[in-house]
C-alpha cells in the first residue's frame, strides 16, 4: 500500500470522527496539559468495611518481577516503566497497579511499589502519565486505600497531582471506553478527597457520566464497542461506580441501576457454555472479569441479577448478536453494525460470524487476538480472513489499517428474524458489485448455513475456523469434526490449513481452519 492509498484511507476516517474528537486531536498537540504541584486536598473519611472489589491476578511477583499478558518482566528501574523491549500495552499494564487488588500479594510488596513509582515517574513524563493509564491508577490506588491500606503522605501529594493532570488531558480526542474510564476516575478522586477542588472533579466526572452512560450502552445492554471484553470490564467500571457513590452516601442515580442490571442480563446471554466470552471483535481471556465475578459483585452492593433462560433464539438487537440453544448445542453470533461510527477502534472485520458449542464443548471459534501492536499479526486478526464468514479474494469487508482505524465501514442492509432463523446481508463488497446474504436456520440437532453472494460471479472463499483441541477428518465435501459432521453443498472445493488460534495476548496455538471455495450460493449443514 503506497502512501497515497494510506492518505485516502486516513481522509476516509475523518469523516466518521465527532467534531470534538478533531478539535481536541488538534487541541493536543498544540496545547500539551501542565502539571499542577499544589498542594493535595484533604481525604474524606469513608467506611473501609463497606467497599468491595473483584480480586485480580497475581501480577507483581516481586520488587522487578512482574506478569502482564502473559510475558514475564525482569525490569531495571527507573529505566523499567518504559522500557521499549516490552510492547506498549505490557507497560500500561505495569502502571495500571491491577495488582493492588490481588489478595495474595504481601502488602509491604504493594506499598513499596507504589513508593517507587512516586519517586521514579516524574510528573507530566512517560507511559504512567498518558490519560489511560493514569486513570485506571488512579482508580486502583483509591480502590486499595478505601480497602483499608494507609497511604503516605507523598502518595497522596502524587494522587492529586495525577488527578490534576488527568483533569486537563481527557481523551475526548478518543471518547469511548477511553473517555470513560477517565471520568471514573475524576468521580472516584471527587469522593476520595474533600474540599472545594474535590468537589469540581466529581461534578465534572459525575455530569460526564450522565451523557455517557446512556451514550455507551446500548437498550439491549451491550457496551457499544462490541467487545465482550471490554464490555465486561465497563460493567465492572458501572459497578465500581455504584459501590463507591453508595459508600459515600451519595445517590445513585435510578437510571445507571437500570443500565448495569441490562448491562448484566446482556453479559450472561453472551456468555459461553464454558463459562467463558465470545471472541468477538478485539476480544481476549484473562483481562476482564467473567460473568461469575460480576454478579457476586452486583450482589454485594444491592443489585440484584436474574438469571437469564438460555433455549431457542435469543437476539440483542441494538447489539446484533444473536444466540440460539438446543439440548445438543450452542450458537452465538454477529448480525449487527462494526459499532460506534467515530470509535471503532476495536472493530474486526467479522460480519455473519459466529462461534458454535456442543455438548459445552467449543468446536467452532473466532481466532481471538493476541496482540496491539502495529504490524501483519495485529492486520491479520482483524481481517476477514481470520473469522467464520465469506471473503472475497483478498478484500476487506471493512477497510481496516493502523492498530485500531477503520476507513471505508461496511454496513448491515436487512436482518430477518423468525422462530428458528435468523438472516442477514452486508454490503462490505460493494464496491464490487456484490452483497452478502447469510441465512442461519436452526433445528433441534442440526444447523442450515446459507450463503448466497449476489452481483460477484467468481469464486469466494468460506471459512471456519475450529478449536484446536477438535479432531478433524476429511472425507469430500464432508468433515467430521469432532462428534459433529459439517456438509457443503455446491462447494467447487474444501480444503484444510493451519491458522494461529489467539485466546489471550501474547498467546497463540496452531489449530485448523476449513476453506470452502463456491460461487454464488453454499450450503453447510452442521449435524450434532
Amino acid at each position: 500500500m503506497n502512501i497515497l492509498d494510506n492518505l485516502g484511507i486516513y481522509v476516509r476516517t475523518l469523516r466518521h470522527l465527532k467534531p470534538i474528537q478533531v478539535f481536541n486531536r488538534i487541541k493536543r498537540r498544540m496545547f500539551p496539559a501542565k502539571v499542577d504541584l499544589s498542594p493535595a486536598p484533604n481525604i474524606r473519611h469513608l467506611s473501609h468495611e463497606a467497599f468491595y472489589y473483584i480480586n485480580k491476578h497475581k501480577s507483581i511477583i516481586g520488587r522487578n518481577h512482574f506478569y502482564f499478558l502473559n510475558i514475564k518482566g525482569y525490569l531495571t528501574f527507573p529505566e523499567g516503566w518504559n522500557d521499549t523491549n516490552y510492547p506498549k500495552i505490557w507497560l500500561y499494564n505495569l502502571h495500571y497497579f491491577e495488582g493492588l487488588l490481588n489478595n495474595d500479594t504481601p502488602t509491604a510488596l504493594k506499598k513499596h511499589f507504589i513508593e517507587q513509582w512516586v519517586e521514579e515517574n516524574s510528573p507530566g513524563k512517560g507511559n504512567g502519565w498518558e490519560p489511560y493509564p493514569n486513570s485506571l491508577r488512579i482508580v486502583n490506588w483509591i480502590k486499595w486505600s478505601l480497602s483499608g491500606n494507609e497511604l503516605s503522605p507523598d502518595v497522596i501529594k502524587s494522587l492529586a497531582i495525577q488527578v490534576r493532570y488527568l483533569s486537563s488531558t481527557l481523551e475526548y480526542h478518543l471518547l469511548g471506553n477511553h473517555l470513560f474510564v477517565n471520568i471514573k476516575a475524576l468521580v472516584f478522586a471527587g469522593i476520595f478527597f474533600e474540599g472545594r477542588e474535590a468537589d469540581e472533579w466529581f461534578q465534572k466526572g459525575f455530569e460526564k457520566l450522565m451523557k455517557e452512560i446512556p451514550e455507551q450502552f446500548l437498550a439491549d445492554g451491550a457496551h457499544f464497542e462490541l467487545s465482550p471484553t471490554y464490555h465486561a470490564l465497563l460493567t465492572e467500571d458501572l459497578l465500581d461506580i455504584v459501590n463507591i457513590l453508595q459508600v459515600s452516601k451519595k445517590t445513585v442515580p435510578e437510571q445507571w441501576i437500570k443500565t448495569v442490571e441490562k448491562a448484566i442480563r446482556w453479559m450472561m446471554v453472551m456468555t459461553r457454555p464454558d463459562g467463558l466470552p465470545p471472541l468477538f471483535n478485539d476480544s481476549a481471556y484473562g483481562i476482564s472479569p467473567n460473568i461469575e465475578e460480576i454478579v457476586v459483585y452486583a450482589n454485594q452492593i444491592g443489585i440484584e441479577c436474574l438469571t437469564v433462560k438460555k433455549q431457542g433464539l435469543q437476539l440483542l438487537s441494538e447489539s446484533g448478536y444473536f444466540r440460539h440453544d438446543e439440548t445438543k448445542y450452542s450458537i452465538i453470533g454477529d448480525v449487527g453494525q462494526i459499532g460506534p461510527s467515530y470509535q471503532p477502534a476495536h472493530t474486526h472485520c467479522d460480519m455473519m460470524n459466529f462461534e458454535l458449542f456442543s455438548n459445552g464443548i467449543p468446536i467452532i471459534v473466532d481466532t481471538g487476538t493476541s496482540t496491539y501492536e502495529v504490524g501483519l499479526q495485529r492486520a491479520l486478526e482483524r481481517s476477514t480472513a481470520a473469522h467464520n464468514t465469506v471473503q472475497i479474494q483478498t478484500h476487506e469487508q471493512s477497510e481496516i489499517w493502523g492498530g485500531f482505524r477503520v476507513g471505508r465501514r461496511a454496513k448491515i442492509l436487512k436482518r430477518r428474524v423468525g422462530s428458528n432463523y435468523i438472516e442477514a446481508s452486508h454490503d462490505g463488497y460493494k464496491k464490487l458489485g456484490a452483497i452478502h446474504i447469510r441465512n442461519f436456520s436452526f433445528y433441534k440437532d442440526k444447523i442450515h448455513i446459507n450463503d448466497i453472494m449476489t452481483g460477484y460471479d467468481a469464486s469466494v472463499i468460506c471459512r471456519i475456523h475450529l478449536h484446536p483441541e477438535i479432531k478433524l477428518e476429511l472425507n469430500g465435501e464432508k468433515v467430521k469434526v469432532g462428534h459433529v459432521t459439517l456438509l457443503f453443498e455446491n462447494a467447487s472445493s474444501v480444503k484444510i490449513k493451519d491458522y494461529e488460534y489467539a485466546p489471550e495476548f501474547n498467546k497463540r496455538i496452531t489449530a485448523k481452519v476449513i476453506e470452502i471455495e463456491f460461487y454464488n450460493t453454499l450450503m453447510t449443514y452442521i449435524i450434532l
